[in-house]
């Protein structure tokens, strides 16, 4: 006898059993456990409902009442630390574009993790990180700063935006961190991103010319500068330095002074003739904004306000992203700080190659080991041991 085509109406349907549902019950008690070990108690107090276990990784997503008390929460626990990371294996919230905040606790694994969506309010999930990433963790420790306004980074990063016309804490949303460098800088989760990017947009230097270079994804506009927003989250501004005007001093104003020939002082370092070459660069998106300060800046206008992406723009990309950057986590922190590359750029008048290395620090006092070669054909090579100190 033939069977029938399949009716759901009348097919069989599965149901959890009472050991079934207790089980679920404790595997999710085991989850809000490990979150409380981190410094938040879940149950009962923040309203959570609607609650849906899951299994590899075990943890549960929930709707929850209070969710902006659970991210100021969740930014002061002290054993958590901010951490943008995608759910092991299959990610539905990447799946969907959900955009949140997450944090991950720190110590002794195994470790919960907590996503927070800051643009679908209320939806929330835990969940356990099997897998001992120890050397991520110890970035996330390292960079963990308990009170962020408090930290050296964020004061740096608020007075320089404070000087182009910007008050940052008319921008902060309920989470802030700070990293270990200004070129780390801060990330926030923005109180309105959309007036942001306005402000950032009109932003003007006293002159009329805008501050910030706006970056799209979209690759349309200048090619070289929209390159350099490839890595940015969201929508990226850098700071424009005017060629025809004297915006930063240069460190030796004096005439009577004797200033190092550029080629010259390569072979110890930096030249020290030129002015501040730093750039403020941020990156601004719905669910977290990034502000900080690259070493080098190299996006310039002329007379005519032409947008010009000039050659230090190597220096930024080999030292700035590639190494200080991109290696955080996969390198000890003493050879991201301390191990430095001389690339051909405006400080050594594009005339050197090598690598310098702070082979010893006393308070204000270095002591680094340098070697380098030209890189305008002569072919010349020079090994330096420099000492210096910070007034």
């Amino acid at each position: 006898m033939t069977e029938g085509p399949f009716n759901p109406n009348t097919a069989p349907r599965a149901g959890s059993t009472a050991q079934d549902r207790s089980a679920m019950r404790a595997d999710m008690n085991k989850v809000a456990l490990e979150l409380r070990e981190a410094g938040i108690q879940l149950y009962g107090f923040y309203k959570i409902h609607d609650l849906v276990p899951y299994w590899n990784p075990l943890g549960f997503d929930f709707m929850c009442d209070n969710w902006r008390q659970l991210l100021d929460a969740a930014g002061k626990a002290p054993r958590l630390g901010s951490d943008q990371i995608d759910m092991p294996g299959y990610d539905p919230w990447l799946k969907a574009g959900v955009k949140s905040v997450g944090f991950t606790q720190t110590g002794k694994p195994p470790h919960v993790h907590l996503d927070i969506a800051i643009d679908r309010p209320g939806l929330c999930r835990i969940y356990i990180l099997e897998e001992d990433n120890a050397r991520r963790l110890d970035v996330l420790r390292r960079a963990r700063i308990v009170t962020a306004k408090d930290s050296d980074v964020f004061k740096t990063i608020y007075r320089r935006m404070e000087g182009l016309g910007v008050d940052l804490n008319n921008h902060i949303g309920p989470h802030l961190e700070a990293g270990r460098l200004v070129l780390d800088g801060i990330n926030f989760v923005a109180q309105d991103h959309k007036r942001l990017l306005d402000v950032l947009t009109n932003l003007k230097y006293p002159g009329g010319n805008n501050v910030f270079f706006r970056g799209e994804k979209s690759g349309r506009g200048h090619f070289f500068g929209m390159a350099s927003f490839l890595a940015t989250d969201g929508i990226g501004f850098r700071q424009i330095w005017q060629t025809f005007a004297a915006e930063r001093p240069s460190a030796t104003g004096d005439s009577r002074t004797p200033a190092m020939d550029p080629k010259a002082s390569a072979r110890f370092g930096d030249s020290q003739n030129l002015p501040d070459l730093t750039s403020v660069h941020c990156a601004v998106s719905k669910r977290i904004c990034n502000f900080h300060i690259d070493e080098m800046g190299f996006v310039v206008t002329d007379a005519k306000g032409t947008i010009i992406v000039d050659p230090d723009a190597l220096r930024h990309i080999f030292v700035e992203l590639l190494w200080k950057t991109d290696l955080q986590g996969k390198l000890p922190f003493w050879a991201l700080d301390n191990v430095n590359f001389v690339i051909p750029s405006s400080p050594n008048d594009f005339s050197r190659v090598g690598v310098s290395v702070d082979v010893a620090r006393f308070g204000r006092v270095k002591i680094a080991l340098n070697g380098s070669c030209s890189a305008d054909g002569k072919m010349e090579s020079s090994g330096t041991l420099t000492l210096g100190f910070r007034f």
